[in-house]
Protein backbone atom coordinates (compact mmCIF):
# COMPACT_ATOMS: atom_id res chain seq x y z
CA UNK A 1 0.00 0.00 0.00
CA UNK A 2 3.27 2.16 -0.08
CA UNK A 3 2.45 3.50 -3.34
CA UNK A 4 -0.97 3.92 -3.06
CA UNK A 5 -0.15 6.42 0.11
CA UNK A 6 2.21 8.25 -2.13
CA UNK A 7 -0.64 8.36 -4.98
CA UNK A 8 -3.36 9.52 -2.38
CA UNK A 9 -1.49 12.32 -0.53
CA UNK A 10 -0.89 13.52 -4.06
CA UNK A 11 -4.21 13.40 -5.32
CA UNK A 12 -5.87 14.50 -1.88
CA UNK A 13 -3.11 17.93 -2.11
CA UNK A 14 -4.03 18.63 -5.68
CA UNK A 15 -7.82 18.16 -5.24
CA UNK A 16 -7.60 20.54 -2.45
CA UNK A 17 -5.44 23.35 -4.31
CA UNK A 18 -7.40 23.39 -7.37
CA UNK A 19 -9.50 26.80 -7.72
CA UNK A 20 -12.57 25.32 -9.16
CA UNK A 21 -12.95 22.27 -7.58
CA UNK A 22 -13.75 18.66 -9.74
CA UNK A 23 -16.56 16.54 -9.92
CA UNK A 24 -14.68 13.02 -9.84
CA UNK A 25 -11.41 12.51 -8.71
CA UNK A 26 -9.64 9.26 -7.42
CA UNK A 27 -6.48 6.91 -7.80
CA UNK A 28 -7.19 4.87 -10.17
CA UNK A 29 -5.81 1.41 -11.76
CA UNK A 30 -4.10 0.87 -14.74
CA UNK A 31 -4.30 3.61 -17.70
CA UNK A 32 -6.21 6.81 -16.88
CA UNK A 33 -8.87 5.86 -18.90
CA UNK A 34 -11.15 9.21 -19.81
CA UNK A 35 -15.13 7.80 -19.76
CA UNK A 36 -16.26 10.80 -18.51
CA UNK A 37 -14.94 13.91 -17.39
CA UNK A 38 -17.88 14.99 -16.08
CA UNK A 39 -16.18 19.07 -16.51
CA UNK A 40 -13.74 17.96 -13.82
CA UNK A 41 -11.38 15.04 -13.10
CA UNK A 42 -8.65 14.41 -10.88
CA UNK A 43 -7.01 10.83 -12.51
CA UNK A 44 -3.90 9.39 -10.27
CA UNK A 45 -2.33 6.03 -11.36
CA UNK A 46 1.06 4.59 -10.52
CA UNK A 47 2.53 3.72 -14.34
CA UNK A 48 5.65 1.43 -13.44
CA UNK A 49 7.69 0.22 -10.83
CA UNK A 50 11.40 -0.86 -10.67
CA UNK A 51 14.08 -1.47 -8.26
CA UNK A 52 16.80 1.30 -8.37
CA UNK A 53 20.37 1.61 -6.94
CA UNK A 54 20.86 5.24 -8.25
CA UNK A 55 17.54 7.55 -8.18
CA UNK A 56 16.15 7.20 -10.93
CA UNK A 57 17.80 4.98 -12.68
CA UNK A 58 16.69 1.35 -13.41
CA UNK A 59 18.76 -1.13 -12.01
CA UNK A 60 19.34 -3.20 -15.00
CA UNK A 61 21.73 -6.13 -13.31
CA UNK A 62 18.68 -8.55 -12.35
CA UNK A 63 21.01 -10.37 -9.87
CA UNK A 64 21.35 -7.17 -7.79
CA UNK A 65 17.11 -6.66 -7.95
CA UNK A 66 17.07 -8.71 -4.81
CA UNK A 67 19.03 -5.91 -2.92
CA UNK A 68 18.47 -3.11 -4.73
CA UNK A 69 18.48 -0.10 -2.30
CA UNK A 70 15.79 1.94 -3.20
CA UNK A 71 12.33 1.04 -5.30
CA UNK A 72 10.89 4.15 -7.98
CA UNK A 73 7.52 4.95 -9.00
CA UNK A 74 6.34 6.69 -11.89
CA UNK A 75 3.16 8.55 -10.68
CA UNK A 76 0.49 9.92 -13.63
CA UNK A 77 -1.77 12.88 -12.44
CA UNK A 78 -4.36 14.12 -14.55
CA UNK A 79 -6.35 17.41 -14.15
CA UNK A 80 -9.03 17.31 -16.86
CA UNK A 81 -11.67 19.81 -18.13
CA UNK A 82 -14.80 19.68 -20.46
CA UNK A 83 -13.82 20.95 -23.66
CA UNK A 84 -15.86 23.35 -25.79
CA UNK A 85 -17.93 21.71 -28.09
CA UNK A 86 -19.60 22.36 -31.71
CA UNK A 87 -23.21 23.98 -31.58
CA UNK A 88 -25.33 24.91 -34.26
CA UNK A 89 -25.20 27.58 -36.22
CA UNK A 90 -21.92 27.29 -37.10
CA UNK A 91 -20.28 24.12 -35.52
CA UNK A 92 -17.25 25.48 -34.43
CA UNK A 93 -16.46 26.67 -30.48
CA UNK A 94 -16.37 30.80 -30.71
CA UNK A 95 -13.19 31.99 -30.00
CA UNK A 96 -14.50 33.18 -26.39
CA UNK A 97 -15.33 29.60 -25.66
CA UNK A 98 -11.85 28.45 -26.85
CA UNK A 99 -9.61 30.96 -24.79
CA UNK A 100 -12.29 30.66 -21.49
CA UNK A 101 -11.16 26.93 -21.73
CA UNK A 102 -7.47 27.90 -22.36
CA UNK A 103 -7.33 29.97 -19.05
CA UNK A 104 -8.93 27.10 -16.76
CA UNK A 105 -6.70 24.27 -18.69
CA UNK A 106 -3.24 27.11 -17.63
CA UNK A 107 -4.74 27.62 -14.63
CA UNK A 108 -5.00 23.96 -13.66
CA UNK A 109 -1.39 23.21 -14.88
CA UNK A 110 -0.25 25.65 -12.61
CA UNK A 111 -1.80 24.54 -9.66
CA UNK A 112 -1.17 21.08 -10.61
CA UNK A 113 2.70 21.88 -10.50
CA UNK A 114 2.34 23.88 -7.37
CA UNK A 115 0.80 21.45 -5.66
CA UNK A 116 2.27 18.38 -6.27
CA UNK A 117 5.57 20.41 -5.99
CA UNK A 118 4.91 21.19 -2.00
CA UNK A 119 3.12 18.12 -1.35
CA UNK A 120 6.57 16.46 -2.69
CA UNK A 121 8.54 18.68 -1.08
CA UNK A 122 7.03 17.92 2.02
CA UNK A 123 6.83 14.40 2.11
CA UNK A 124 10.50 14.13 1.29
CA UNK A 125 11.24 16.37 4.68
CA UNK A 126 9.15 14.35 6.65
CA UNK A 127 11.11 11.37 5.41
CA UNK A 128 8.01 9.65 3.82
CA UNK A 129 9.70 9.60 0.41
CA UNK A 130 13.50 9.26 -0.66
CA UNK A 131 13.39 11.31 -3.63
CA UNK A 132 11.45 12.92 -6.76
CA UNK A 133 11.40 14.27 -10.04
CA UNK A 134 8.94 16.38 -11.83
CA UNK A 135 8.75 15.67 -15.24
CA UNK A 136 7.56 18.13 -18.36
CA UNK A 137 3.79 18.82 -17.71
CA UNK A 138 2.33 18.04 -21.09
CA UNK A 139 -1.33 18.70 -22.49
CA UNK A 140 -4.16 16.38 -22.96
CA UNK A 141 -6.36 16.36 -25.68
CA UNK A 142 -8.60 17.23 -26.60
CA UNK A 143 -10.26 14.19 -27.28
CA UNK A 144 -14.27 13.70 -27.00
CA UNK A 145 -15.11 16.33 -25.01
CA UNK A 146 -12.17 16.43 -22.43
CA UNK A 147 -9.20 18.26 -22.32
CA UNK A 148 -6.76 19.03 -19.93
CA UNK A 149 -3.29 18.23 -18.50
CA UNK A 150 -0.77 15.53 -17.02
CA UNK A 151 2.36 15.65 -15.02
CA UNK A 152 4.56 12.79 -14.39
CA UNK A 153 6.21 12.15 -11.21
CA UNK A 154 9.25 9.84 -10.61
CA UNK A 155 9.38 9.30 -6.35
CA UNK A 156 11.66 7.18 -5.05
CA UNK A 157 11.25 5.02 -1.62
CA UNK A 158 14.10 3.19 0.24
CA UNK A 159 13.32 -0.94 0.43
CA UNK A 160 12.81 -2.18 3.54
Amino acid sequence: MKWYTVAETLRQAVDAGLSVSVQRSGVVPGVIAWDACDCGLIAISVNQIYPSEMFPELLTNSSGSCDASHEVAEIIIQVVRCAPQPAEPNFAPTVAELDTSAQEILRDAHELMKFARETLCAMESNGDIYAWILRPLTAQGPSGSCVGNELRVLVGLLRG
